[in-house]
């Protein structure tokens, strides 16, 4: 029994905090919550191959993407019930990674800083194919208009609820990893993946199981928040911020624990709130937390290309800009340059990545030649 005590805990405090609705709190605390049960499952999920393999992923971002493109296309344009597509959003994911696992984990030359750099590409690369054909098409996907189910008074108590459920479920399921063999061999992995395989250790087996759970948890989660939102971009879905948040918060809490990630997510998402001027009567909380990131981002970016533009261009674009006559046409010239910042960040990931493996390969070679010991006659 006492190893199971953990599991108890987290169930009990699950049910306890499941009961919270039911008090009626108000909208923001509720929202604080949810937000914070949210990063709590993409951490967790992260951590689940990344923390325990040592396999570094850049890319969760396109698999919480891709859960959340999957609920917003099935209930906004298909009319699916929304709980029937969350099911749909976590299979999407935990295809689409272990596709690409499938492929990546048999290519021993992949590994540490280069599947990161791939898996990175693979996010600007489904954002750019989502950001260009019929599931998004650039407009986004609105939401508002599905139907929630209420558990208790409101809908919002609903998303809530499932938020709670993703987080316990990611945090007993990392329990669970960490406590069997799976999760021994991940951590054999992580030190030194040639004598685990030397060992008996399933290598190829073991990570590609614990990264079609992660996507899954992640394509779930994705497909919670979008409802949240109600409104879906690929500018904020595929944006770089979410998976440096989640190796933030899990590096913080304690990667390679399977309650660390929990720690670092719930520790940050506080300090973003404390710091993040929102008012609590406020029910755009969502954009006011979620995409700090990306207003910081913007400013940024903005304050580049202030700096870069002479006296003559930043006089045209504060015109257009100025002028609503010429709204369609500043908004095909970010459009453009959103397009033309996925094309090329992907295409430089890519390259670094084949760069990499060259160089390792040609490294490798020389090595060889230089142990290469001449045989007497």
């Amino acid at each position: 029994m006492r190893p199971a005590l953990p599991a108890a805990l987290l169930v009990a405090a699950g049910l306890a905090l499941a009961a919270v609705p039911a008090l009626e709190p108000p909208a923001f605390f509720e929202s604080l919550l949810y937000l914070v049960f949210h990063w709590i499952a993409l951490a967790t999920s992260w951590a689940i191959l990344s923390g325990f393999s040592g396999y570094f992923s850049f890319g969760h971002g396109a698999f919480f993407g891709a859960g959340m493109y999957t609920t917003a296309t099935l209930a906004a344009t298909y009319g699916v019930p929304f709980l029937w597509t969350l099911p749909a959003a976590g299979a999407v994911a935990a295809l689409f990674g272990v596709g690409i696992g499938a492929v990546v984990f048999r290519v021993r030359r992949l590994r540490g800083e280069l599947f990161a750099l791939l898996t990175m590409a693979v996010t600007f690369v489904l954002a750019t194919v989502v950001l260009n054909t019929w599931i998004d098409g650039g407009p986004g996907v609105f939401l508002s208009a599905v139907e929630v189910p209420r558990i208790f008074a409101s809908p919002a108590s609903t998303i809530y609820v499932l938020g709670l459920a993703v987080a316990l479920g990611a945090v007993l399921a990392a329990w669970a990893v960490r406590r069997a063999r799976f999760g021994r061999g991940l951590f054999a992995i992580a030190d030194d993946e040639d004598v685990a395989e030397v060992l008996g250790v399933p290598t190829y087996r073991f990570k590609l199981v614990a990264f079609g759970i992660s996507c899954f948890l992640a394509g779930v989660t994705g497909g919670i928040h979008a409802i949240f939102v109600t409104y879906v971009t690929v500018a904020e879905t595929f944006s770089i911020t979410v998976p440096l948040y989640v190796v933030l918060m899990s590096v913080l809490g304690g990667a390679r624990h399977w309650l660390g990630p929990a720690i670092g997510a719930t520790f940050v998402t506080l300090t973003l709130v404390a710091t993040t001027n929102v008012d609590q009567n406020d029910a755009g909380l969502a954009s006011g937390i979620f995409n700090t990131s990306q207003q910081v981002g913007g400013a940024l970016g903005l304050a580049i290309l202030s700096t870069l533009a002479n006296d003559k261009t930043t006089t045209i674009l504060s015109g257009l800009a100025g002028q609503p006559t010429h709204a369609q046409a500043q908004s095909a010239l970010v459009e453009g340059f959103q397009l033309a910042f996925f094309v090329a960040a992907g295409l430089l990931a890519i390259g670094a990545v084949l760069l990499g493996v060259l160089l390792r390969e040609r490294d490798v070679a020389r090595i060889d030649a230089g142990d290469a010991v001449p045989v007497p006659a």
